[in-house]
Order: C-alpha cells, then structure tokens, then sequence
C-alpha cells in the first residue's frame, strides 16, 4: 500500500477501505441475483441464445466478484463477509408485459448500470495506489464491458419485435435506480475521502462527472437509435445534477456492478 496518507492514519484508512469492499461485495451478490432470475426469464421468453448465454456468464462473473470483493476486505483487515447468495425484487414497473419488464430490467442492468460501472472501473484503474486493488479491479473491469455489450445486444433483438420507445418513460427511474440519491447532495467531505480515492473509491465531483458523461456521451445516444427518446432521462438528470464543491467526495458505489 502506498504510505503518503499523511492526514489519515494507515489504520483508519484500511478500516474505510475494507468497508468500501465490503459494500461491494454486496453489490456484486445483488448483481449475480438480478442476472440469475434474468437468465431464467430470458429462456422462459425464448431470447437470441447469444444474448442467453453472456447472461449466464454474467451470473459466474459476478459471483466471482463478490468472492474478490470479500478478499480485499480480509486484505485490508477486516472481517470477510461470508454470504454468497442474496435474493433481489424485480425492479421493474407494474403495467408492463413480461417481455416488457425483462427489457426494461436488462437495458436497467446491463445499458444503464453495467455502462456507468465501465466508467467509473476505469477511473478507479486509472487512480489506484495499490497493486491489488489495481488488478482486482481490473479484472472486474474486464467483465463489465461484457456485460454492458449484454444489454444492448438484448435491445438490438428485442427492437425487432417490441415498440423500445415505450421505455422513455421509465428513464428517470432507471437512472434514480443506479445512483444513490447522495450523490446529488452537495456536502463537506471527511478527510479520509480524499486519500481513500487510491484505494477503490472515486471522489464525488469525479462520479458526478463521470455519471454524466456516461449518460449523455454513451447511454442516452444508445437508447435513441433504437427510437428511445431520452428526453426525460436527460431532463432529470439536469434537474438532479448539482456541481460539487471541490471537496466533495464519497465513497460509495452505483447501487448494481
């Protein structure tokens, strides 16, 4: 680990740093569980076989992420959570068909989610001050671009038989679904944010930037070539947005990984 943490002591930054993994450990489990139920939903609905099959994939791949999540806890000094399954609801709205609500919960998953965990992997990649967590997190970088190229996919086939544009109206809770509503709350940060970004977590000014971008520059025109008029999306998240004070930051995550 690096040692120029001259305003923290080395104790209370491995303590936050465990706790940061620890959340995603559980995160990662949620995510195992959504694409599980996915999987068997999407065989149910007789889905393209490709689109089936990096669905499953996803299961593995996130499961394996939760057990490298729960290694950097017990790396950092804390206790190693021991679940290794957890049951998730359908976050889908009331109203819609089946094949509707597995749309909207993949483009929710895979488009929105996977594509801000892409964003936000590569910024932490790019920052981190330890080899570990550096690869771990690459690793897992790795995975989640397969994931997101799992969604669009999805859209891709299901746009040949299904009116997408009906999403545009669900944008703005799939994107309240993907960020905690703090990340919109402008406050002072704590002094052990700023050195904890080295370690698996991002400043706050850097995820709303980074959020941002993601939807504007990757999501939203995605979303449009299969007719989605993202509209709403991008008016809620001009309403939500507010630029951080400097030094603001969190060291939370997207809600899915």
């Amino acid at each position: 680990m690096a040692d120029d943490h001259t305003d923290v002591d080395e104790h209370t930054l491995r303590r936050a740093a465990g706790a940061v993994w620890c959340a995603r450990h559980r995160f990662e489990l949620e995510a195992a569980s959504r694409f599980a139920r996915l999987s068997e939903d999407l065989s149910r609905l007789g889905a393209h076989q490709a689109v089936l099959a990096l669905t499953r994939e996803a299961v593995v791949d996130e499961t394996r992420h939760a057990s490298q999540c729960s290694e950097l806890v017990s790396y950092f000094g804390e206790t190693a959570p021991t679940s290794s399954s957890m049951s998730t609801d359908r976050t889908s709205p009331s109203g819609l068909t089946e094949r509707e609500a597995v749309l909207y919960e993949l483009v929710s998953m895979a488009c929105v989610t996977e594509t801000l965990s892409c964003a936000l992997l590569g910024a932490l990649v790019e920052q981190a001050k330890d080899s570990k967590v550096r690869q771990v997190m690459h690793e897992i970088l790795r995975d989640e671009i397969r994931h997101s190229r799992l969604g669009w996919a999805h859209l891709e086939s299901e746009s040949l038989a299904l009116p997408c544009k009906l999403l545009a109206d669900y944008l703005p809770a799939m994107l309240a679904g993907t960020v905690n509503e703090e990340l919109f709350v402008e406050r002072q940060a704590l002094a052990i944010e700023e050195p904890l970004s080295g370690l698996g977590s991002l400043t706050r000014r850097q995820r709303v930037e980074l959020f941002s971008d993601a939807m504007h520059k990757v999501v939203f025109p995605g979303l449009e070539r299969y007719g989605v008029d993202t509209a709403q999306g991008a008016s809620w998240l001009d309403k939500r947005f507010s630029p951080p004070h400097p030094r603001d930051c969190d060291g939370t995550k997207p809600t899915a990984s």
